[in-house]
């Protein structure tokens, strides 16, 4: 593909939904409490961003995404790691780990919500569970595709366990733990605004549910805005980080998921 052409390409599919947005409103007419005029939908994001009311609560749905993001992936990693170092773990753990990833995570909001009650705590709490099966079975996956003989060469060579694991295990299974990291992000947001809706006191979760109460769609189509520029900037800033930790591969490409 040419070089601008690829530059261009999202910039050209996004004009495309906005035209086919202008066109819905304003030649076929879609009633406004479905689907707002996109220049009254422009004129309220403003509104809401100068007032500081869509600020904050994005403030506060990424601090509570970004908590859970942390404590999951930290969690999913180490579980991961003993798994793969050591049969016997892996052989008490893995059904445990199968029938938890078994139960929707969204199905324990409510459980959440009587334990930990409104607020953040709740929000983290469901963000850490949502994001631990996709950097598991990433990293897992990656751990266990290391290439024995290396790992034999190493052994033969006088390096322990940990030497092993820095420098032979880890470079392997970066790849793959950097696709679960980007699912994941995926997972947070998703988790983060459910537990606001069940049990959220600020952020885009409350913000959507509050509008969705008073038609407000310009306000709802605002807050899905800001959710996807958030998910956008986060996969793009852990894209530049693989590209620095795992130089061998290049361009990543497109992120296909393993969960």
């Amino acid at each position: 593909m040419n070089p601008w052409l690829r530059r261009a390409a999202p910039f050209i599919t996004l004009g495309a939904v906005l035209v086919a947005w202008l066109l819905a409103t304003r030649v076929f007419g879609a009633p406004a409490m479905l689907l707002p005029d996109p220049w009254v939908t422009l004129q309220g994001f403003v509104a809401a961003m100068r007032s500081g009311e869509l600020p904050g609560d994005a403030l506060a749905t990424v601090s509570a995404a970004a908590i859970g993001y942390a404590i999951g992936t930290t969690v999913a990693f180490l579980l991961a790691a003993s798994m793969a170092l050591s049969r016997g773990t892996e052989r008490a753990l893995m059904v445990p780990v199968m029938a938890f990833q078994s139960i929707p995570k969204v199905a324990l909001a409510p459980l959440i919500y009587l334990w930990l009650g409104f607020g953040a705590p709740s929000t983290v709490a469901l963000v850490s569970l949502a994001c631990i099966y996709p950097v598991f079975v990433n990293s897992f996956t990656g751990f266990r595709a290391v290439d024995p003989n290396l790992v034999d060469l190493y052994r033969v060579s006088g390096a322990g366990p940990l030497r092993i694991f820095w420098s032979v295990r880890l470079p392997s299974a970066l790849p793959q733990l950097f696709v679960g990291l980007e699912v994941s992000v995926v997972f947070a947001l998703l988790a983060a605004v459910v537990m606001e809706l069940v049990a959220g006191d600020r952020g885009l979760g409350v913000r959507i549910q509050s509008a969705s109460a008073t038609l407000d769609m310009a306000t709802v189509f605002g807050a899905v805005a800001m959710l996807a520029a958030i998910g956008i900037t986060a996969s793009a800033l852990l894209r530049a980080l693989r590209r620095k930790l795992v130089f061998w591969q290049g361009d990543p490409g497109v992120v296909e998921a393993t969960a």
